[in-house]
Formats: structure tokens, C-alpha cells, sequence
């Protein structure tokens, strides 16, 4: 997601969502900015910028096995709704 294009923060829209009752993570932080490898390594947060950029704009939306229709039906409707 495009969250500048959006005019919206990531965490607005994350809010913003959950006031609709559906619930969102932030998955995938890229390996060299967690704790481990940049103690291990030394790397820092600009030696990967393209996953740097792709986790910026990175948001999970409800996925399972077990998601009805209308629940799928509900989650779209209500991001469209977002970005008008």
C-alpha cells in the first residue's frame, strides 16, 4: 500500500480498520533490522533499502483458511473505502 499516496500513516489506517473490527499485523520486518543481526552483523537500517521500502508499505489483512465470503466481501468494501 502507498500510504503517502493515501495521505494517510500506516497506523491510521491500521486504526482505522480496526475500528471497522478488522484486525491487521505488520509481517516480514526485514531480517537486518531486527535485534540479532544487527548486534551480530552490524547492519544498519539503510543497507537494504528495497526491503526497507517494501516493508514500509507493507500491511496483512485478515487471510485463513476459513474466511467466509462476506467477510472477504467486507474487508475490500471497507479498504476501498479508505482510499476515496
Amino acid at each position: 500500500i502507498d500510504f503517502e499516496l493515501l495521505g494517510k500513516t500506516r497506523s491510521e489506517v491500521m486504526r482505522q480498520l480496526r475500528e471497522q473490527a478488522i484486525g491487521t499485523q505488520v509481517h516480514y520486518i526485514p531480517v537486518h533490522l531486527q535485534p540479532y543481526y544487527r548486534n551480530q552483523f552490524g547492519f544498519k537500517p539503510s543497507d537494504f533499502s528495497r526491503a526497507e521500502t517494501r516493508y514500509r508499505k507493507s500491511l496483512s489483512l485478515p487471510l485463513y483458511p476459513s474466511i467466509k465470503e462476506t467477510e472477504i466481501a467486507k474487508v475490500s468494501e471497507t479498504v476501498r473505502q479508505l482510499s476515496a
